[in-house]
């Protein structure tokens, strides 16, 4: 996973999906950006939300699986446009 994520040498590939995350479910507990590998999870702190920038999102589901108020969901990775092409 580093030498992809910080050489930029494709070892690992991205997932069919992206994760996205549900404003108005997100507590703002930031146990999601604390598992991301890939640090597609930012934080802002006027809205005290997460949110999850889709071309660094590998689709593995990490952050969904941390999730105690389920805000976040795996989407086809085609039906967006940031991240469609991106493989």
């Amino acid at each position: 996973m580093r030498t992809t994520v910080t050489h930029d040498l494709p070892v690992m590939f991205r997932a069919e999906y992206v994760a996205e995350t549900t404003p108005d479910s997100c507590e703002g507990c930031r146990r999601c950006m604390k598992v991301c590998q890939f640090g597609a999870i930012s934080f802002s702190a006027a809205t005290r939300k997460t949110a999850i920038d889709p071309r660094r999102c590998y689709g593995c589901g990490i952050c969904r699986a941390v999730c105690k108020t389920n805000a976040i969901m795996l989407r086809d990775r085609r039906q967006s446009p940031l991240a469609a092409k991106l493989w």
